[in-house]
């Protein structure tokens, strides 16, 4: 109803077909655009058998193999695989779109038509296959009809903090779409990457009273960072500059992300944004000492960019 006001408004014709949606729908060729809507359903009490459906990925297909401007919305609850149609050359758009709410439909077509700039960013790694993502798709242990925790399904956590983008980045491996990974209709720059520790020295352990989450100087400030964001299009728009930073100590992951800004800027207007870290964001856990550790006289190193992958900035830090 939403593309139909709108289109009405444009003066333009809008065309659907909500009955014939298999792999031998039709799409009239002169149409400007074609928009699929494909859905990854999951609800209480019912999972998703996995990350991608034939039925969907056919559709998606056959509209493509007809029209060379071929638009396509999910509506998901979590990851979506696209890799069965998204290197055709005639996909030139794929919206995530997640969970719709009332106003997905205005909201879509404020998007489509260029009224809002989008700026989401992917909250999760969207991967070329499911083995990409290994034991973390399917964790539960020998759940099988005879298996031991059939009755009682076990998942023994044996990845750690390896989860997503960590993982990926562990095991080297190339996502489809990484993690914090978000189009823009315009472009931005990062740069002037500074880093710096706050006055004073800080103890290798927390000393602070224990209060709820646990000892109170966890929260306590110990570094910071600042980087100039610049709108580097002809479209006003919001990025999203992200931190991430590697810990100098063996078994950590090799980033991991630390905090992360929106900013609006207009074409060419360049803004500063500055990421505070605490004590507990610098630490590991000492099993032995059963407390946050800092690494001190050692360099942590802070990477900056808009994705996981996309970190142009860096700088090391002594604590």
């Amino acid at each position: 109803n939403a593309i139909q006001e709108r289109a009405a408004k444009e003066d333009t014709a809008l065309y659907w077909d909500f009955v014939n949606i298999n792999a031998t729908a039709y799409v009239p060729t002169e149409s400007d655009a074609a928009i699929v809507f494909i859905n990854a359903l999951a609800s209480e009490g019912y999972d998703r058998p996995s990350l991608r459906d034939d039925f969907s990925d056919a559709l998606v297909t056959n509209i493509a193999a007809q029209h060379n401007n071929t638009i396509v919305v999910i509506h998901n609850a979590g990851i979506r695989l696209v890799d069965q149609w998204i290197e055709n050359p005639n996909v030139t758009a794929v919206i995530f779109a997640h969970l719709p709410g009332q106003d997905s439909g205005a909201a879509l077509t404020q998007l489509l038509y260029g009224d809002v700039n989008p700026s989401g960013k992917l909250p999760y790694t969207v991967a070329k296959n499911e083995s990409d993502y290994g034991r973390i798709l399917n964790p539960i242990t020998d759940i099988g009809a005879n298996g031991e925790f059939y009755r009682f399904p076990q998942d023994d956590f044996t990845e750690g903090v390896y989860i997503d983008y960590r993982a990926f980045d562990a095991s080297n491996i190339e996502p489809r779409y990484e993690f914090g990974f978000g189009l823009s209709y315009t472009t931005f720059s990062l740069s002037n990457l500074k880093v710096a520790c706050v006055s004073g020295s800080p103890s290798e352990y927390p000393t602070g009273q224990v209060v709820a989450g646990g000892q109170a100087d966890l929260w306590d400030i110990v570094a910071t960072a600042t980087v100039s964001v610049t709108n580097t299009g002809s479209v006003a728009g919001q990025e999203v500059a992200q931190l991430y930073l590697s810990i100098p100590v063996e078994g950590q992951p090799i980033r991991q992300l630390r905090g992360f800004e929106k900013v609006m800027l207009q074409p060419n207007e360049s803004t500063t944004v500055e990421f505070e870290l605490n004590r507990k964001d610098m630490s590991v856990w000492d099993v032995a000492a059963q407390k946050w550790k800092l690494t001190l006289g050692t360099e942590y190193t802070f990477f900056v960019g808009n994705s996981s992958r996309a970190l142009a900035l860096n700088e090391t830090l002594t604590l």
